[in-house]
């Protein structure tokens, strides 16, 4: 099965970023989508502690409710979904940012895709030895509403490492296109190189091994060769379908959606099983205190637990 070519691993170890058109058939798409809405649709909002996603740095998710995600099927909401009397602003569907942390365990559409041999071939040329995949999620970029002319819904500058810490650093992110990502409707960007010239200089981590939430605590890194310039961020536009590869450490973000059309994704991440994953990481399966990596082996067929919808 083939994989990339040369010259896409010279691209993605040079600049950090790649995008691959077509790698994900019509037919898969339209199922992906399907199964997307379907999630949005059986979802029940009274039964949820109305979790959000926040990216802020001081402001992040970090709530029970989160840490249970990472071998579930749970939904999170917009920072802008609920009014000040705790009411949502817009309907369920446009109110959720984000599904996940467990897709690839629990259904088996999302388990398809995730192991497909053209995702094996992915992480055999890029020489990893025991790839794991964790942190399974479909996001969401919803349009703009009747009611409001910008959607709270901006990525900051960030790196995957900083939420996936290991020693070496090994988070490799699979972000497949939904639908047509342009930037209006708040597609990716990122700062080409900054992989190999701008640190990682802080890790997100569970404080006290999860009962007081999380935060972000500094590691011990090199001089920066390279400051974080807005300039240098280049867009990643691409039509459904298309897989962008991001190294766990190069700075990528993505703005609002200025649009009147959503932006779908799917995304996961694999790790490499021989690098030290520790339990200091928000993320731990089974979720427990005490941590765990039971993590999925690409390599391997999975234990299938579907979920019955």
């Amino acid at each position: 099965m083939a994989g990339l070519t040369k010259d896409q691993i010279d691209t993605f170890e040079r600049e950090g970023m790649l995008c691959i058109p077509d790698f994900l058939t019509g037919k898969q798409i339209e199922t992906l989508m399907g199964r997307s809405r379907d999630f949005l649709a059986s979802f029940d909002p009274a039964a949820h502690p109305k979790t959000q996603f926040k990216t802020g740095d001081n402001d992040h998710v970090g709530d029970e409710y989160f840490f249970d995600s990472s071998d579930k099927i749970s939904y999170f909401f917009d920072t802008d979904a609920f009014d000040d009397e705790g009411k949502l602003r817009y309907s369920k569907e446009l109110a959720i940012n984000k599904i996940g942390h467990g897709l690839h365990m629990k259904d088996e559409t999302f388990e398809e895709i995730t192991f497909d041999e053209k995702v094996q071939a992915i992480a055999r040329d890029l020489e990893y030895k025991d790839p794991r995949v964790l942190q399974s999620m479909l996001i969401f970029k919803n349009p703009v509403s009747a009611k409001s002319s910008s959607r709270e819904n901006a990525v900051p500058p960030h790196t995957d490492a900083t939420f996936l810490f290991t020693k070496p650093q090994t988070a490799l992110g699979f972000w497949f296109a939904l639908e047509d990502c342009t930037k209006e409707n708040g597609c990716l960007s990122y700062n080409p190189g900054t992989h190999k010239t701008i640190p990682v200089t802080k890790r997100f981590v569970k404080i006290d091994k999860g009962a007081s939430g999380c935060n972000f605590i500094p590691v011990d890194h090199k001089e920066a060769t390279q400051e974080d310039d807005e300039k240098d961020y280049k867009l990643v536009e691409c039509k459904a379908g298309s897989l962008i590869l991001i190294n766990n450490s190069v700075l990528h973000k993505s703005e609002k959606n200025h649009s009147d059309k959503s932006r779908y994704a799917y995304a996961f991440h694999v790790i490499d099983g021989t690098a030290e994953y520790d339990g200091l990481n928000w993320l731990q399966v089974p979720p427990s205190p005490e941590g765990g990596t039971e993590f999925s082996k690409l390599f391997e067929p999975p234990q299938r637990n579907v979920q019955v919808s």
